[in-house]
């Protein structure tokens, strides 16, 4: 397969695992802003399919993807900044690296000692 076809390939398909945890984050974040009031549905929705094997998988693939992406854009020496950068955000925005970055914060500052 070609070099090009192949990134190509990646990209679309890190764009796609994006956009799932950008959905999945967003969710998280409507359920813990809104905990008080009655969201019973989105608990529910989240219990039951998001956060199980819908978050797991798609954390595990975003961060596979991601990493390929970032070999391959570096490989190619064109637009590499703007495909490094991409791939980075990609990883910061999954629920698994917010929660990550979310506890390393509250540690730092003794939020939950």
């Amino acid at each position: 397969m070609e070099k090009n076809k192949r990134e190509i390939i990646v990209r679309n398909i890190l764009i796609g695992l994006t956009i799932i945890s950008l959905i999945i984050t967003m969710l998280n974040f409507t359920y813990q802003v809104y905990e008080d009031l009655n969201v019973g549905r989105i608990n529910s929705f989240l219990v039951n399919y998001v956060n199980g094997w819908l978050m797991w998988i798609d954390n595990i693939l975003l961060y596979i993807f991601a990493v390929i992406y970032i070999v391959l854009g570096i490989k190619s020496n064109h637009e590499v900044l703007l495909k490094v950068s991409f791939s980075i955000f990609s990883i910061l925005t999954s629920i698994m690296s917010l929660t990550f970055i979310v506890n390393f914060l509250a540690h730092l500052f003794g939020i939950f000692n």
